[in-house]
């Protein structure tokens, strides 16, 4: 008896659908970029980064529901994304191996903001543009009550 293992292949549509690391890359390499050229900060921790995912997730959902799952998901993922990154000269990250990954200063490369400003994509430039209204309405704090009402009961 043969198993034809096709059969449990996702379509490819549905697999970038829900596992679309260009796009998480695109999503963290923008938010850095933003950081930096808009917003004037240099460095943003592995929460700020998570911070930003997190809304930009919520802010395209049309229900309420807590977000704490993904986040703790979101928070294995990116680390796989900032190596990408980083091996790919995008960003640059300061830190040594002691270093705890929450403790870890993440920062754009001249090279990283060169690539963005290169892409000509209708699409990207409004993914660009989500990511920037979301970073200039919801400004880091990791004391925010909106952001924990958020992760814990889903209210935005």
């Amino acid at each position: 008896m043969t198993i034809d293992y096709n059969m449990f292949h996702l379509p490819a549509e549905i697999d970038l659908l829900f596992d679309n690391k260009k796009l998480d890359i695109l999503k963290y390499l923008g938010i850095l970029y933003h950081s930096k050229v808009n917003f004037r900060k240099r460095k943003l921790n592995f929460e700020q980064l998570l911070y930003y995912n997190s809304l930009l997730y919520a802010e395209n959902k049309e229900y309420d529901i807590p977000l704490i799952y993904k986040y703790l998901k979101d928070k294995k993922r990116t680390n796989k994304i900032i190596i990408n990154l980083e091996n790919l000269g995008f960003i640059q990250i300061q830190g040594d191996i002691y270093t705890s990954t929450n403790k870890l200063k993440i920062s754009i490369t001249k090279k990283g903001i060169e690539e963005i400003d290169s892409w000509e994509s209708e699409n990207v430039k409004m993914q660009l543009e989500k990511i920037y209204i979301i970073m200039k309405n919801y400004p880091y704090d990791n004391k925010s009550i909106k952001f924990k009402d958020l992760l814990y009961e889903g209210e935005h």
